[in-house]
């Protein structure tokens, strides 16, 4: 929705994604999944015109080391119009995720929020002058305390778009989720019905977002809304004025 707005928007991963797979003919070398995973993930991004970049880091090595808070710094950095400027929001799932890697990464960009303008941190890239707004996308884990809704956004209009860019991530949607979930459904190969596995999947996370904002804060998710995203603004970063949220998130 940003990206069709004419906004910048960039993808960041931090893993290379070369564990995520049941094929153990990868154990020896896992270099080509995580090929794989590059080719999937940059035609993912392309069907809306955003950027990408992965760290490289392997499956289940992320931890909260200076290189890669380093790594982190300079990559927020540099995305901006013109240097100093960077983006104008940040997001990233909250640091009580399932995964460790998730956990690790939230902890990691967090950790380079003061960071980013102090100029004798990483100074072969200039500071920002300006803090962006860190934000975490819906959850539902209770452990280190409630997703907190501050802004919901409608998606309806927007399954069949986000179904079309899930079913770009082939290796990772349609062979190992499904393996590591047990779910028992056989998963199609053919195009039109992996769109509707990856609808029923997208929208099934949209309504539960919906329906949980809903429940905590009725007033922020319309009647009329089925499926939703929903942010929590962190502490951490540039704290937007309520006035603000529909406007930086796109929502106009």
């Amino acid at each position: 929705m940003l990206a069709r707005r004419g906004h910048h928007v960039k993808f960041v991963a931090v893993t290379n994604g070369d564990r995520g797979h049941m094929d153990m003919s990868l154990a020896a070398d896992r270099s080509p999944l995580a090929i794989r995973r590059l080719a999937e993930a940059k035609a993912a991004v392309s069907l809306f015109g955003a950027q990408y970049e992965c760290v490289g880091v392997h499956d289940g090595d992320v931890y909260v080391t200076r290189e890669l808070t380093e790594q982190l710094v300079r990559i927020i950095r540099r995305w901006g119009r013109d240097p100093g400027a960077g983006p104008d929001l940040v997001l990233v799932n909250r640091p009580n995720d399932y995964h460790r890697d998730h956990r690790y990464t939230a902890q990691a960009v967090l950790d380079t929020s003061f960071m980013l303008t102090v100029p004798l941190m990483c100074p072969d890239v200039p500071r920002l002058t300006r803090m962006p707004v860190f934000a975490y996308w819906f959850d539902n884990f209770h452990e280190g305390g409630a997703f907190r809704p501050d802004i919901v956004i409608p998606l309806d209009p927007m399954m069949d778009a986000k179904a079309d860019i899930l079913a770009q991530h082939a290796s990772q949607f349609f062979e190992w989720l499904p393996f590591v979930a047990g779910d028992p459904r056989k998963v199609p190969s053919d195009p039109a019905g992996r769109h509707r596995f990856a609808l029923e999947w997208i929208q099934h996370r949209g309504k539960r977002a919906a329906d949980v904002c809903r429940s905590i804060a009725p007033s922020k998710v319309p009647t009329d809304c089925q499926f939703a995203e929903a942010f929590q603004i962190s502490e951490y970063g540039r704290q937007p004025g309520a006035d603000e949220l529909p406007s930086l998130f796109g929502r106009v």
